[in-house]
C-alpha cells in the first residue's frame, strides 16, 4: 500500500485444490478472499456515502491508485507499471446497492492478463465496501504455454461462489441508502471504467479536494 489510509478486515480465506490423475499432483488452485475495506478515521472523506455511485468509483479510483498504482519496476524502469486495471469492468444488479466487477493484471499491457486477479466490490455502509478476490493459479502447462488440464472445474466453482453472493440491508443502512437515492436518483454505475493510468510516479493522480469538489458539483 503506498500509505496508511486504508483499513481492512479480512473475514474470509479460502484456497481450494484441483488435482489431476492419480500420481500426478496438483495441477491448479482457485483462491478466495473477502474483506471490508475503507478509509482510516483520520483520512476519511466527510460528507462522501460510498452509496453514491459516483462516490464509490472515486473510492475504488483511491484505492485502486493506492494498492496497485505506485508499484512500478524500479531503476531505469521506474515508468513501468507492475500491475494494469481495472480491465473488464462490469456492472452488476443482483444486490440492493451498486456493485461492480473486474480484474486486475501483473502486467503494464492491459490486453495481455497475467495471473489477474478477479474482484467483487460492493458499498456495505456509506463508508466500508466489500472486496471479493478471486486468483486462479495453473500449474501444469504444455510447451505453448496452454494448461495440459480441462480449467473448467476451476472457473465453475468460481462463478457458483460469485452467484451465490446476497446482501440484506439493515434498516439503518436500508435508510442511509434510501437517503441517498433521494438525493441521487440514478444509482448505476458507470458502464465503462477505463484502465487507471499507472504508475502513479509518472501519472499522479488527481488530489483527493479536487475529486470530492466534482462530486458536490455534481459532474
Amino acid at each position: 500500500m503506498a500509505n496508511e489510509h486504508w483499513g481492512s478486515i479480512v473475514l474470509l480465506a479460502r484456497r481450494w485444490a484441483f488435482y489431476g490423475p492419480w500420481m500426478t499432483g496438483c495441477k491448479g488452485e482457485l483462491s478466495l478472499s473477502i474483506a471490508v475495506v475503507g478509509r482510516l478515521d483520520e483520512y476519511s472523506l466527510p460528507q462522501v456515502s460510498l452509496f453514491n455511485p459516483k462516490a464509490f468509483e472515486m473510492i475504488l479510483v483511491y484505492y485502486l491508485n493506492d494498492f496497485y498504482g505506485h508499484k512500478n519496476w524500479g531503476g531505469e524502469s521506474s515508468h513501468i507499471p507492475r500491475y494494469s486495471g481495472p480491465i473488464g469492468w462490469q456492472c452488476h444488479n443482483h444486490l440492493p446497492v451498486p456493485s461492480a466487477s473486474f480484474k486486475i493484471s501483473r502486467s503494464a499491457d492491459p490486453t495481455n492478463l497475467v495471473r489477474p486477479e478477479y474482484f467483487f466490490v460492493f458499498p456495505i455502509t456509506e463508508k466500508h465496501f466489500v472486496e471479493v478476490c478471486f486468483e486462479q493459479d495453473i500449474y501444469s502447462f504444455d510447451k505453448n504455454n496452454k494448461p495440459t488440464f480441462d480449467t473448467s472445474p476451476i472457473q465453475e466453482l468460481q462463478d457458483n461462489i460469485f452467484n451465490s453472493i446476497s446482501l440484506e440491508l439493515g434498516p439503518e443502512t436500508q435508510a442511509a441508502y434510501d437517503k441517498v437515492k433521494a438525493e441521487v436518483g440514478d444509482m448505476r454505475l458507470s458502464e465503462e471504467f477505463a484502465p487507471l493510468k499507472w504508475p502513479t510516479n509518472v501519472y499522479p493522480p488527481e488530489p483527493v479536494s479536487e475529486m470530492q469538489q466534482r462530486l458536490r458539483a455534481g459532474s
